[in-house]
């Protein structure tokens, strides 16, 4: 009998911890090694712990669940990572397949899919639950209609607002003026027929060009 894979658990509610390590508690193929709710206390802990399947949450205080994700396929390789989200159609999958993130499923899914996942991870699969299979097919497909749009200037704009930065920031990052930064925001606004500020940020996480 093979030895159960290491598990550990990143999300910044307790219950939800509790709850993924609830279900796995009796399951002969996984045992949960440990659980942290940002990303100090994960790196704290990881190599104590030496997990084989990382499961993190995306939406993190401090570093993002894509950040971590992004750092251990670059040092740690070997180690598979789960994503958790609770976003929909906005959910970063296209920055998940350039990371390599082995899987991705939604906050709300049932028992059933979680032992899926970790199972398709277990063998060496990708596993990227329902919808989200469908929106890694149209990210594989190239630009979106929506980024085919906008000029290169334009998307290092989107990127830089992302970030939080202000327009001043902005316009010392990209070399520009403020008033330069301006007309990038309302072309970008107009051309993607946005209202708000939030539309445009859930844009670029969609789009693969926010870490947020």
């Amino acid at each position: 009998m093979s030895a159960a894979l290491k598990i550990f658990l990143v999300d910044d509610h307790k219950l939800v911890r509790d709850g993924v390590r609830a279900m796995l508690l009796g399951n002969i193929g996984f045992k949960v090694v440990g659980a942290a709710g940002n990303a100090d206390e994960f790196f704290s802990q990881m190599d104590e712990a030496n997990p084989d399947i990382c499961v993190l949450d995306v939406q993190l205080p401090g570093k993002s669940g894509m950040e971590i994700a992004e750092t251990l396929k670059s040092k740690h390789p070997k180690i598979k990572i789960l994503i958790l989200t609770a976003l929909k159609d906005d959910a970063p999958v296209k920055q998940c397949r350039d990371i390599g993130v082995d899987g991705m499923i939604s906050k709300d899914s049932g028992k059933d899919t979680y032992l899926e996942a970790l199972e398709a991870l277990k063998a060496g699969r990708t596993f990227y639950a329902g919808q989200f299979t469908e929106l890694l097919l149209k990210a594989s497909q190239g630009k979106s209609d929506a980024m085919a749009s906008l000029s290169d200037r334009e998307l290092d704009f989107v990127r830089a607002f992302a970030k939080g930065l202000s327009h001043k920031e902005i316009a010392d990052q990209l070399n520009i003026s403020p008033r330069t930064v301006e007309v990038h925001k309302k072309n970008v606004m107009d051309k993607l027929k946005f209202g708000n500020d939030v539309d445009l940020i859930k844009f670029a996480i969609r789009e693969g060009l926010s870490t947020l």
